[in-house]
């Protein structure tokens, strides 16, 4: 079962959007307009039409002090009741949303806060993708894997089950050339790190 991935952009916060990375991805984009929006950047205009399958806009007509945030929440909320094992980004340069990304966190779910479209792991190129693996890896906190399908799982898991088979096949090429594992003949990983 592919997860879709729920992204919500803070338009307040976050202007440099690049909506081609959404392009056959199993993701919804909601990007949230307030009452100062009255224009947006042609470039993104011509995005949003690229995509319109994939990107929804939400005017909200709210301005005022966290008036944008409380709407992102209220659309994360309605999201997550109707597809409670998707997975919910964040983006905006925003921290007060990490209390939010804890609490679902704590509640099981799948979700996270970035700043940028290239930190959303599903969006990620392949060289994204491998620097984000040996960043975890090297971390303390991951367990590494012995065998190959064991690696290839946690991949998975760290993508929101999201890569197609050649990503993932690509990925690991990806580890290997940049010499953080090797792959035995017995299919046991090394790590290089």
């Amino acid at each position: 079962m592919t997860r879709t991935n729920y992204i919500f952009i803070d338009f307040e916060n976050v202007h440099e959007i690049d909506l081609v990375r959404v392009a056959g991805k199993p993701v919804k984009v909601v990007l949230i307009l307030g009452e100062q929006h009255k224009k947006l950047p042609i470039a993104l205009v011509k995005q949003v039409h690229q995509h319109a399958s994939a990107v929804r806009l939400l005017e909200t007509g709210c301005s005022g002090k966290n008036a944008l945030d409380l709407v992102l929440a209220s659309c994360m909320g309605e999201a997550k009741t109707a597809d409670p094992h998707g997975y919910f980004h964040i983006l905006s340069t925003d921290k007060d949303f990490d209390a939010l990304i804890g609490h679902y966190k704590t509640n099981g779910l799948l979700a996270a806060r970035h700043e940028s479209f290239s930190e959303i792991p599903v969006l990620m190129n392949k060289a994204e993708r491998v620097n984000f693996i040996v960043t975890r890896l090297k971390s303390k906190q991951v367990t590494r894997a012995k065998k190959r399908a064991r690696l290839e799982s946690q991949i998975q898991a760290l993508f929101g089950k999201a890569l197609s088979e050649p990503e993932l096949q690509d990925t690991i090429g990806g580890l290997i050339a940049a010499k953080a594992i090797e792959i035995a003949t017995s299919d046991e990983v090394i790590y290089k790190l």
